[in-house]
């Protein structure tokens, strides 16, 4: 499964890994609705024949339409430790667990606890709970030694089918389906997605790897080419370790050892990194019969929409988007045209989108999927914490319930992230990702503990948060235990390094980025203009917390349009360690130094622990009447604005619509977006902007609401273009005008943002001033991790000045400046189109030069 993510394909927003360069989208409120009622349950497998393509549609034996909906059973067959809540001390995955438990306790003690955690992570009451999910699905994902014995390269394990054909019985005895998926082939397919054993990536250099999962394919086929439970094969998960051509052959490879064996069953041809399906060309007019497409999309997971929220993100995914021609659309186009099925793989549409709201999403999601034809499983059935508890949504539709008591060691008792919900402004209580609580202190008598704000960020991402209002009080007497939580100054405060290094602000208070409810100064996080790497860090101060009593932690942050970035709020037993991290230890397991009871409890206790289902899943998937989320009201038009020494008023169309109870109106600083709510609510089609700085540029756009939804933006409007004069440096991110890019957290020297996601035709604008004619050059700041044709430089609408070709820079955030060739400009106002004919390439400034 990828854990990072970026958004690519025919404008669509796909989340996959570390990549970049892509146009966001938007599709009409007509565009695939979702189905009225919860799919029909598909009769029991055993019962048809086994299913295959035919066109757009997965059908049974007697040719009707099967709809598959479910979901994977992560960190079973291959275990990935966050989903877990464990991992340190370098055991990080499945591989450096095994190595750790053979070295202490033996091989055979190994490959008993091993079992024992498998026969304890998923059990029936887990295949009952999906089923009451209303699922018919299940992906499997599976590493290779699970079957192979690691000691007898091409030899099966004495028990290499036990887990495989014990899923198969379950799913038939429910009259569901699985998809069999090789998450981890035998050297890795990928440095970075968790397949058993990370950074290996072998698997297309090593030729003995590709033989041996060659023959574990042969294996696979022979034992299931006959069983009618399973739905497909899926060879290769996520290949993308090499480029998009080795995908493609090394795919079509195991496409025909697996048709040596079984030519029934349907093969899954995956998407490449960037979400295309491309690179296969048609893969019915090479011969290749009886495919599916595999796509992995998280739209907003990844931060690659920070400010949007889930309703946002997933409303332009699921409905098009503005045009009507992105998200799912282009997907289905794609599909349509070629006549060949499409099975949604992973996806994970209600994390950090409330419980209620959450499970809205999700069913709209599944039921915009079917109304495709798609087959489509979310990632991932079960997810446990130390913490425990769903929160505002976790990975899992099941996870393990609450505890909130206060126990030694690390204790994460507050968080947020931009992979929970980018552009985060809330209070502690109310955090997407860990909501603070009462929480109770054991034993008796006073015990120091040590309070730490943590905030830290991926090599590639700046983060930019702030913190203001930190309290901690006794819940009997109101008193207060956090010295100078408001800021101002860095009074009681001890800075912590973890790694890398990070600005820490005492007494920001600039407007814009302080957190709603914050109170004068503020403690912002970012990081130093030039540094490199991971960052990870803050400040702490000892506390003294006294047993039996319970405490209120209360505070404010905010995520000011980061990437990749997490704020944790921690409390610890032990004083923090300049380059040590602080994890919340509470429920985790040292398997370096803990007992083999510890380990073997651990492992059994998965078996037992109480569950906390996901409630709005459990109300929504199975619900006969589907939300009414998405059913999205008419665009606002004929907006206009004036500006005025009172403000700049708004005026638009009213709305005919019935179920319109209002407007909302955002504004923004540059064409490209990333709207900021001005005003919630608004009753009437006119709003005055007092709040407006004179002399600045602003763009507007407004949104009709109703009681459950929100309409895309109207067409904006802006005051009056302020025309920037050159030679100078113009950062990308003021441009004037704007088709298809998103601005993103940008790690050059400076910060701030660059403007990315490009396909052919995008462009951006910007409005110069030219004082003396005269001859001149650009240089340009780009970055790109494959290199692309680029773009062209347009002056006053003619293709006049340059054309630039993109390298491969190293990076999405790795910045090279290039330079164009000499032009001519003649004195006065023009505008300066960059229009691209490539895509994968980001621009964070140019600078015009007179030569």
């Amino acid at each position: 499964m990828a854990r990072y993510a970026r958004a690519t394909l025919l404008g669509s927003l796909i989340g996959v890994a570390l990549l970049g360069g892509c146009s966001g989208g938007g599709g009409s409120s007509g565009a695939a609705a979702a189905s009225p009622s919860a799919p029909t349950p598909t009769p029991t497998p055993d019962a048809q024949a086994i299913l295959k393509a035919d066109g757009t549609q997965w059908v049974d034996g007697t040719g009707k339409q099967v709809l598959l909906k479910g979901t994977n059973l992560g960190n079973w067959l291959v275990q990935e430790f966050w989903m877990m809540g464990q991992g340190g001390n370098g055991v990080t995955d499945q591989c450096t667990l095994e190595a750790k438990l053979t070295e202490r306790f033996g091989y055979q003690e190994k490959e008993r606890l091993i079992k024992l955690y498998r026969d304890s992570w998923i059990t029936e009451r887990d295949w009952d709970q999906m089923k009451a999910f209303g699922l018919n699905l299940v992906r499997l994902p599976i590493l290779w030694s699970v079957i192979e014995d690691e000691k007898n390269p091409k030899t099966l394990r004495a028990d290499a089918w036990t887990y495989l054909d014990w899923a198969i019985a379950q799913a038939k005895k429910r009259g569901m389906y699985v998809i069999l998926d090789l998450h981890g082939a035998v050297g890795g397919q990928t440095l970075y997605n968790p397949t058993g054993c990370a950074g290996q990536n072998k698997y297309w250099t090593d030729t003995v790897a590709r033989d041996r999962t060659r023959w574990l394919w042969q294996q696979i086929a022979s034992r299931y080419k006959d069983e009618p439970v399973v739905a497909a094969y899926g060879p290769l998960n996520e290949p993308w370790g090499s480029t998009a051509a080795d995908m493609v052959t090394r795919v079509q490879e195991l496409y025909q050892t697996i048709r040596g064996v079984d030519t029934k069953h349907i093969v899954l041809f995956p998407s490449y990194a960037d979400g295309s399906i491309d690179a296969y060309g048609n893969p019915t007019a090479k011969g290749f019969t009886n495919v599916a497409f595999e796509i992995h999309p998280y739209p907003g997971i990844f931060g690659d929409r920070p400010g949007d929220t889930p309703y946002m993100i997933h409303r332009d995914w699921l409905r098009c988007g503005q045009t009507g021609t992105t998200g799912v659309c282009a997907y289905n186009k794609q599909v349509s045209d070629l006549k060949i099925p499409l099975f949604v793989g992973e996806f994970q549409p209600w994390q950090g989108a409330g419980l209620d709201l959450g499970g809205q999403i999700a069913r709209a999601t599944y039921d915009t999927y079917t109304s495709y034809g798609w087959a489509a499983t979310s990632w991932a059935y079960k997810f446990v914490s130390a913490r425990g508890g769903s929160g505002k949504g976790t990975w899992g539709m099941v996870t393990n319930a609450e505890n909130d008591n206060l126990d030694t060691g690390a204790r994460l008792v507050a968080k947020a992230s931009t992979w929970d919900c980018a552009g985060w402004d809330s209070s502690f209580a109310n955090a997407c990702a860990v909501k603070a609580a009462t929480f109770k202190v054991g034993g008796t008598g006073p015990k120091t503990y040590y309070f730490v704000i943590k905030t830290g960020a991926n090599s590639d991402s700046n983060p930019d948060v702030t913190f203001d209002k930190i309290s901690i009080v006794d819940t009997a007497t109101n008193a207060e235990l956090i010295t100078n939580g408001n800021f101002g100054s860095n009074t009681g405060w001890t800075t912590l390094a973890i790694s890398g290094s990070l600005n820490l602000d005492f007494n920001y208070a600039s407007a814009g980025k302080t957190p709603t409810g914050s109170d004068g100064s503020v403690l912002r996080v970012t990081r130093p203009n030039g540094a490199i790497g991971a960052i990870n860090g803050g400040v702490y101060q000892a506390i003294t917390l006294q047993g039996g009593k319970t405490y209120t932690l209360s505070g404010v942050f905010k995520d000011n349009g980061s990437a990749n970035t997490w704020a944790e709020i921690y409390l610890v037993d032990k004083a923090p360690v300049a380059g040590q991290d602080i994890v919340d230890t509470t429920g985790m397991v040292d398997f370096t130094t803990a007992s083999e009871a510890a380990i073997e409890n651990l492992f059994k206790g998965y078996a037992t622990q109480a569950y906390e289902v996901h409630s709005g899943l459990a109300q929504w998937l199975v619900s006969t009447t589907a939300p009414e989320v998405f059913q999205l009201p008419a665009v606002p038009t004929g907006l206009k604005l004036v500006e005025g020494a009172s403000g700049n008023a708004l005026t638009w169309t009213a709305s005919t619509d019935a179920k319109v109870t209002g407007y909302k109106v955002y504004r923004a600083s540059g064409a490209a977006g990333n709207y900021t709510l001005l005003a919630d609510k608004v009753a009437t089609a006119s709003y005055t902007d007092t709040t407006a700085a004179s002399g600045t540029t602003y763009f507007y756009v407004v949104s009709a609401i109703t009681a459950v939804n929100e309409s895309y933006y109207s067409d904006s409007v802006a005051t009056t273009l302020k025309y920037v004069p050159v030679p100078g440096l113009i950062e990308a991110e003021n441009l004037t005008s704007m088709s298809g890019v998103q601005l993103e957290a940008c790690s050059d020297v400076g910060g701030g943002q660059d403007v990315g996601y490009f396909d052919p035709d995008d462009y951006i604008e910007f409005k110069i001033s030219v004082a003396t004619a005269g001859n001149f050059t650009i240089d340009y700041r780009l970055a790109s991790a494959n290199g692309s044709t680029g773009f062209e430089v347009w002056l006053d609408g003619a293709k006049a000045l340059d054309v630039m070709a993109v390298p491969n820079t190293g990076g999405w955030q790795t910045w090279a400046t290039l330079t164009s060739a000499p032009f001519a400009m003649t004195a006065g106002n023009h505008t300066l189109r960059f229009k691209s004919i490539g895509n994968g390439w980001n621009i964070n400034w140019f600078k015009v030069n007179a030569r």
